[in-house]
């Protein structure tokens, strides 16, 4: 029987076409999304949290999450901005074999005007990104290849929303077996045990539980134990061991162990710093009540990402050399500079409740504490522990560590996407070029996304660098065959010297006998990558896909 137009049309009798890919950033000029109306689109978001007006309602969107618009559908920002939001934006067509006018109505397949949790959500953002990054190249193959990348996107997109939006008894009774395991966290628990509770296959219900959660069921466990294990250790006197037992470890070693693994600290050093988190001594010795509020901060060196992550907002940084290099450039408005010694001057002048040090440049530390309160940050920390320091003093702790849950889940499923391009041995290293000088990064920047347990490890002698604790080593070129392992990251300042230094070294016969070089495995980066502060920990996540493809 011949269908009529009216008739939903079956998926493979469809054709789709992009129109265009662009990013959206609102640090920028005003975001104009007019170029919507008149197609499908699919909206992502990046970084930070909005709300949209569609079709005469308001939905709320954020990192994570996208939603797809329906032809003819106007969608525009509210006026009022909470705070800087970026992503992406795909504008499509859809047309029926043997009809020339686009197809408009895909309510039968398409959620429109949904909220979307495509998971993993990075492996959605390096779609689109490849997406985007090829859209110059118009040859006929390329466009041919470009419709089958966009099917794919959407594809993964629909996969997604039936298995966490659909309406599932497999899914509902995870999220049963989802509150069994918070209440009885204390028991010995098998997802064995939790699979057959929910009557679902072993291997369907991890994946549905991951969907749901962001965890393996029994990383969601640990994850619960831990926080009670927190709550105990701050609100009783009990030993360790009762702790341990109460909260599902028989074994006080292998609670410790696992407390380390998670927090980074011990349980016993973690309850003496806790549970005094009244007050802190700055670095003339002094008592400072917290968590401060409503403060005028200052801050010196390498933290400046990670306070604006905590929506906190100091009235100066040295801005002469990091306001010009990090990725969060265009979010430095109303700072002001102090410039890149310190300047005793220009910090008094804005007279400063609270002062943030975490420079490399120690010398004038205590003049510096003289002018405000000051709390010294030991720059060799992790960053998680940076970020948890900061986020005590400014009383925005359950912000750090959503945050930091949050990362690692990403990360997580960064390295698991690539796990079988990366040999299980496969080493990296990290050379940076500043002002014509070698240098090779410890496990801090760049390094400290890529050393990874899923990832890359360190080349032999860089490994001994991050035993003996050294963050980075100015080398020789001569010496950069004993530090360089099986792919090679090379960040080149912008500075003349240095852009000839890298020059000369490509041109050179050391180059070519490198490995990594034969290998085509030599990825060439900016310098702003190199910081681990917690916005550009976050953003490498999104851009190192593209990175990696993309070696020469």
């Amino acid at each position: 029987m011949k269908q009529t137009e009216k008739e939903a049309p079956l998926l493979h009798e469809l054709f789709f076409s992009i129109c265009q890919v662009e990013t959206i950033d609102s640090s920028g000029n005003s975001i104009d999304l007019s170029p919507l109306e008149g197609h499908h689109a699919i909206v992502a978001f990046t970084k930070g949290t909005c709300n949209l007006k569609i079709a005469g309602g308001t939905l709320h969107f954020q990192s994570g999450t996208c939603f797809i618009v329906k032809p003819g559908v106007q969608v525009k920002f509210e006026d009022t901005i909470a705070e800087d939001f970026a992503g992406y934006w795909i504008t499509f067509d859809i047309y029926r074999l043997g009809v020339s006018e686009p197809y408009s109505d895909m309510q039968k397949y398409f959620p429109y005007g949904q909220q979307l949790n495509p998971t993993p959500f990075i492996k959605f953002v390096d779609m689109l990104e490849q997406l985007q990054v090829r859209q110059q190249n118009v040859g006929k193959l390329e466009c041919f290849k470009q419709q089958i990348r966009l099917q794919e996107l959407i594809v993964f997109l629909l996969e997604n929303h039936q298995v966490t939006e659909g309406p599932s008894d497999s899914l509902r009774a995870v999220k049963r077996s989802v509150t069994y395991l918070e209440e009885n966290y204390m028991e010995n628990i098998t997802v064995e045990q939790l699979s057959q509770q929910a009557g679902i296959r072993r291997w369907e219900y991890s994946t549905l539980f991951q969907n749901l959660t962001g965890f393996k069921p029994l990383e969601y466990l640990t994850d619960v134990r831990m926080k009670r294990a927190k709550e105990l250790l701050l609100l009783s006197n009990e030993p360790l061991r009762d702790i341990a037992h109460r909260v599902g470890f028989k074994d006080e070693y292998y609670f410790n162990r696992r407390f380390r693994q998670s927090m980074g600290i011990s349980p016993k050093l973690y309850a003496r710093t806790h549970q005094s988190e009244g007050s802190i001594k700055d670095y003339l010795g002094s008592h400072i009540e917290l968590p401060l509020r409503q403060s005028r901060i200052v801050v010196i060196g390498y933290e400046l990402g990670n306070l604006l992550t905590l929506g906190v907002r100091p009235v100066g940084a040295d801005l002469t050399v990091i306001g010009k290099q990090v990725v969060y450039r265009n979010e430095l408005h109303n700072i002001s500079d102090i410039g890149p010694k310190e300047d005793l001057e220009r910090i008094k002048a804005l007279e400063p409740d609270f002062i943030f040090n975490c420079s490399t440049m120690h010398s004038a530390t205590a003049l510096v504490a003289h002018i405000a309160p000051t709390l010294v940050i030991n720059r060799e920390d992790s960053n998680f522990e940076k970020l948890r320091l900061i986020a005590t003093v400014v009383g925005e702790r359950p912000k750090a560590e959503k945050w930091i849950k949050d990362y690692k889940t990403k990360v997580k499923a960064l390295w698991s996407q690539y796990s079988l391009d990366i040999g299980a041995k496969e080493t990296v290293t990290v050379i940076v070029i500043v002002d014509g000088e070698f240098f090779v990064m410890g496990n801090h920047g760049l390094s400290y996304t890529l050393y990874h347990p899923l990832a890359f490890k360190p080349a032999e002698k860089v490994r001994e660098m991050i035993e003996q604790g050294v963050d980075f080593e100015e080398i020789s070129v001569e010496m950069l065959a004993d530090y360089v392992g099986d792919r090679l990251f090379l960040l080149v300042g912008e500075e003349p010297r240095s852009v000839n230094a890298a020059n000369d070294l490509i041109k050179s016969p050391l180059w070519k006998e490198l490995p990594a070089v034969q290998r085509n495995l030599v990825y060439l980066v900016d310098p702003k990558w190199n910081y681990d502060d917690s916005i550009t920990l976050e953003r490498l996540l999104t851009v190192l896909p593209g990175i990696l493809r993309n070696s020469s």
